[in-house]
């Protein structure tokens, strides 16, 4: 499938969940090298840009209906990355109210020196393993549309990406071959953005008519559970878009405020609307 078929599936409402998560788990699966070097060049370390992109990519979940061409989706994953990066560094600041020191020049002449290095490096490699780098880390394609535009299998692609990094390791200084390194694909980022899009529907809801028996969805191992009333119900039974209980005929669907972000679900049983559920915050708890 091309990135633009994925993202329709992932954001087509007509789908149920679970083909919508796999859609999106290879889009994770495609991306994810693209991404974690632009995370390495603008995070402060290698764990933060790690975290920085597993932010991105459920941001791009979330509001994955705001793209507006579905080809971009490498782009606007790009901006995602750098504005989560950028927030991680703001984090990290120390609350001062005197202004912004100017950046250290040494540092930025270290980083812009960093990337010449990596550039020559990168001229030097065989045409093919210099098309291949490139294209994946550089312009941000799949190994897919790089074996398309060079005439090889995705397969093929992914080998001369392999090999120009292991000539890329032997030929730089050790800390930026290992910065380069941390880029390597991993279907761990892969599981932890999975379960990511679950925990997005994690917390405690609320009935309005029913607001001293609250439900409480919490993510068990790969399966979504509901607690409420002394009953436990897995979610992991999914249909026409929605999460369904597999101990009876109930499914709930939920509702993203304009941010995507959840704010409750609608409760069905037997098709018939029975309420809506809101989300409460840890404050309205205590």
């Amino acid at each position: 499938m091309s990135v633009a078929d994925l993202v329709a599936a992932a954001r087509d409402p007509r789908l149920p969940l679970p083909k919508r998560q796999a859609a999106f788990s290879i889009l994770v699966e495609r991306f994810q090298c693209m991404a974690l070097a632009v995370a390495v060049e603008n995070a402060d370390d290698r764990e933060g840009a790690r975290d920085a992109c597993q932010a991105a990519f459920l941001d791009a979940w979330r509001t994955l209906d705001r793209l507006r061409d579905a080809e971009a989706f490498g782009g606007w994953l790009k901006r995602l990355v750098r504005t989560q990066c950028a927030r991680a560094r703001r984090r990290s600041m120390p609350p001062t109210e005197k202004p912004e020191p100017a950046p250290d020049p040494s540092e930025t002449l270290s980083r812009r020196e960093t990337r010449h290095l990596l550039w020559r490096c990168v001229q030097r490699l065989p045409e093919d393993e210099r098309k291949a780098v490139t294209g994946v880390y550089l312009q941000g394609n799949t190994l897919e549309e790089v074996g398309r535009r060079m005439g090889v299998t995705a397969a093929h692609a992914g080998k001369l990406v392999h090999r120009a990094r292991l000539r890329l390791r032997r030929s730089l200084p050790r800390e930026v071959a290992r910065a380069f390194l941390a880029t390597s694909p991993s279907r761990t980022f892969t599981r932890r953005v999975e379960a990511g899009m679950l925990d997005e529907l994690v917390g405690t809801y609320r009935f309005p008519e029913r607001a001293d028996r609250p439900v409480i969805l919490r993510r068990e191992g790969s399966a979504l559970v509901a607690h409420g009333a002394g009953q436990r119900n897995v979610l992991t039974a999914r249909r026409k878009g929605k999460l369904a209980a597999t101990e009876f005929d109930g499914e709930a669907c939920f509702l993203r405020d304009g941010r995507g972000r959840i704010t409750g679900f609608v409760y069905y049983e037997f098709g018939r609307r029975l309420g809506v559920a809101r989300r409460v915050s840890p404050k309205e708890l205590r």
